[in-house]
Parts: structure tokens; C-alpha cells; sequence
């Protein structure tokens, strides 16, 4: 079996749960009779969790082991979309946030077993690995399409795939080996880790295109739904085409970090993300559509992995603590986007929650030098008009720069 087949199946797996739940969130909303307005703010309890998680998760992942805690944690938070489709609102929040703590903690390890295979084997598999969340997403979007339109009940739905989650983590935790992901310890830990600068930069550079990202998984049903009017199965479908412009690009991705800077790979992500948002937002028939969101799905593809990549190339102190101070960072940046967006859409309209978007993926571009260990340009003047002229010069030279 490849190397890189366990972390893949975690992404996948967890890919899964995200995609089954939130494909059927119209008739969750439904059922809990609430507006849109409200759900986002149910859905910000999955943030909520994360970034009660965040600050331990480097800990419990290194004390648990991340060959242990990946598919442990991805279990539990399996047990919760079940819930999430019968319970009240109350419970609703509850599980949400439970959902996102569980979570939390399984991104962290999961991320360190990728990074940890490239170390001990010299392959590149973390934008590989990543895609099979994308291949996720396509499996789990055109599943759910096909039991909405079949009228399966959400609960039954989210039952199945909790099973089945379930199953393939116990098969990942056989088939990893005890030590992948560990990293001794240099220094002393703090108890709650907290970003530093570089993390930071790192989640700047990215936000734009990550917002994005999230934008569609939240609401991309909805205004395929509402606004292009399509039926269930066929958001599905679109749905899908998002995915397989995710995937594909991820699994060329590790290939294109090999050939190309990463600060190029930034800039041309938050390109195909913009153009991909301006076609949704003048597309009336569901091919326009679909291409739009083949667009975004490639634009967002490589925004985590290359945020990864740069926080374990450039961060300083332990592995497990810088990625969950980047998760943690990028958790609280996205914290107010469902219910602004969700607000956005009930007084104004699903289109304008897209097009707010825009400014936000301008950043990502202008950010991309942080990627190969730089300032952008306009900081660079700034920093060096308050601290000299070699401010923001590439990390490893010995002006400093990005890594301070």
C-alpha cells in the first residue's frame, strides 16, 4: 500500500463527514425552522469548538501520539452529524461545537503524520494527501445528492457515513506506524500555544483564499439552490465540479511546489478564486455555474497545503504547536464569516455574500511573498523606513525578515 495511503484516507474521511453534513443543512434549516441568519450562527458553533480545541490540540496530539489521535478524534466527531440532524437548536449549537473541538484535534494530527512521512521518507505527499479531502468532497457531494433527491432523511444519512468513518479509521490506525508524526521536543512548552509573527503572515497570506473555500462549503448549496435554481441532485452535481477542480489541482499540487515558487502558486490561486467568484456572480444557467466553481475549487486547492508547507519550513519551536497556532489563527480570522455572510444573504442577497468576498482574495495575492519567506512589497518599505533597509529580506538570509 503507497505511503501516503493512511493520511489519505483521514483527509477523505474527514472530508466526508464535513460534505454530508452540510449538503443536507436546507432541510436540517427545515427542520429547525430557523432563517438563514440563524443557522450561521449555529454554525459558528463548529469554530466555536475549534478554537477551544486549538490551543491544546498540539499537546494532546504529541501525548496521545498522532498515529492515535488522528483516527480516535476523527471518530468521535463522526457520532456528532447524527445528532446535529435531529436535535433542537440548542442542541444543534452543542453538537456543532463539539463537532469542531473533535475536529480540531484530528486536523493537527493528521498534518503532522503528511508532514511527518515527508521527513522520513524525502516524498512530498501533504498537497497529495489534501486532495483526498477534495476526493471527499466529490464522493460525499454526489452521494448526497442522490439520497436528497431519493428522499433519505438526514439523520439516516449521517448515521451511514458515521459508520463508515469509523470503519476506515480503525483500518488507518493499523496501518500507521507507531513513531510517523513524532518530533522530539528542542524546547520548553508554553501550556496554550499562541501564533508568533510568522504564523501570523502565514495566515494573512492565505485568509483570502481559505474564506473562500469556506464561503462554499457553507453556503455554495444554498445559492446554487436559491439563485442559479437548480434542484438537489443537480447542486450535487455542481457541487461535485467544485471538488473535482480541488482535487485535480491537488493532486498535481506537490508536483507543482517542486516546479514552481510558492509564492507564485499563492498569487495564481487567488487569481483562479477571483475570476472563478466574478463568473458565479453574473451566471444564470448551471453550466456557468459549474465552471465558476471548478474555478474556485482549483483556486482554493492549495492554499492550506502551501500554508502547512510554509509554517513547518519557517516556524520556529515544535511542529505540533506551530500548526495548531496556524489552525488556531486562521479559526478565529474566519470565526464571524457564517452568520456575517448568512446575515449578508437574508438583508441583501446570496450574490453580494460572494461578492464581499473579493476584497479578501485581493489580499491573498498581495501577501504571496510571505510564502517564500518574504515581506510584500509595500510592508517592506514601511519596515524599512522605521528599521533600516535590509528589513524584509528572505528568512534564512541574516538580515532576518519574515522569521524575525
Amino acid at each position: 500500500m503507497p505511503v501516503f495511503a493512511p493520511p489519505a484516507l483521514l483527509f477523505f474521511c474527514n472530508a466526508i463527514l464535513v460534505i454530508s453534513l452540510f449538503t443536507r443543512m436546507p432541510t436540517i434549516q427545515e427542520g429547525l425552522g430557523v432563517d438563514k441568519a440563524m443557522l450561521g450562527l449555529g454554525i459558528l458553533g463548529s469554530p466555536l469548538g475549534t478554537i477551544i480545541a486549538l490551543p491544546i490540540a498540539g499537546r494532546i496530539a504529541d501525548r496521545l501520539t498522532p498515529r492515535f489521535a488522528a483516527p480516535l478524534m476523527l471518530s468521535i466527531a463522526a457520532c456528532f452529524p447524527p445528532l446535529l440532524s435531529i436535535l433542537p437548536y440548542a442542541g444543534f449549537f452543542i453538537c456543532f461545537v463539539l463537532f469542531g473541538f473533535f475536529r480540531a484535534i484530528h486536523d493537527v494530527a493528521a498534518n503532522m503524520i503528511s508532514t511527518g512521512i515527508e521527513r522520513q521518507t524525502g516524498l512530498k505527499i501533504l498537497a497529495r494527501s489534501h486532495g483526498f479531502w477534495s476526493i471527499g468532497l466529490l464522493v460525499g457531494s454526489l452521494v448526497s445528492g442522490f439520497l436528497a433527491e431519493r428522499g433519505v432523511s438526514p439523520f439516516v444519512h449521517q448515521t451511514g457515513a458515521m459508520a463508515a468513518v469509523i470503519g476506515i479509521c480503525v483500518l488507518v490506525w493499523r496501518l500507521l506506524p507507531a513513531d510517523v508524526g513524532i518530533v522530539q521536543e528542542t524546547q520548553r512548552r508554553s501550556v496554550f500555544v499562541l501564533p508568533d509573527r510568522i504564523i501570523l503572515l502565514i495566515c494573512i497570506m492565505i485568509f483570502g483564499v481559505c474564506v473562500c473555500e469556506g464561503a462554499i462549503y457553507d453556503w455554495g448549496i444554498f445559492y446554487l439552490r436559491e439563485v442559479i435554481r437548480v434542484d438537489a441532485q443537480t447542486a450535487g452535481i455542481l457541487f461535485a465540479v467544485f471538488t473535482i477542480g480541488m482535487g485535480l489541482t491537488r493532486m498535481v499540487g506537490d508536483k507543482l511546489r517542486g516546479m514552481t515558487g510558492p509564492s507564485t502558486l499563492v498569487r495564481g490561486s487567488a487569481i483562479s478564486v477571483a475570476v472563478g467568484i466574478l463568473v458565479l456572480l453574473i451566471a444564470h444557467e448551471p453550466i456557468a455555474a459549474g465552471l465558476a466553481f471548478f474555478l474556485i475549487g482549483c483556486g482554493v486547492a492549495l492554499g492550506f497545503p502551501l500554508a502547512v508547507a510554509t509554517t513547518v519550513e519557517r516556524g520556529r519551536g515544535n511542529v505540533s504547536d506551530n500548526l495548531a497556532a496556524l489552525a488556531m489563527t486562521l479559526l478565529i480570522a474566519n470565526f464571524g464569516v457564517p452568520p456575517a455572510l448568512g446575515f449578508i444573504a437574508e438583508h441583501s442577497s446570496l450574490k453580494m455574500s460572494f461578492a464581499v468576498l473579493l476584497p479578501f482574495v485581493a489580499l491573498s495575492f498581495i501577501m504571496a511573498p510571505v510564502a517564500k519567506g518574504q515581506l510584500p512589497l509595500f510592508l517592506r518599505r514601511a519596515v524599512s523606513r522605521s528599521h533600516g533597509d535590509n528589513a524584509g529580506a528572505a528568512p534564512n538570509s541574516p538580515q532576518g525578515g519574515v522569521r524575525e
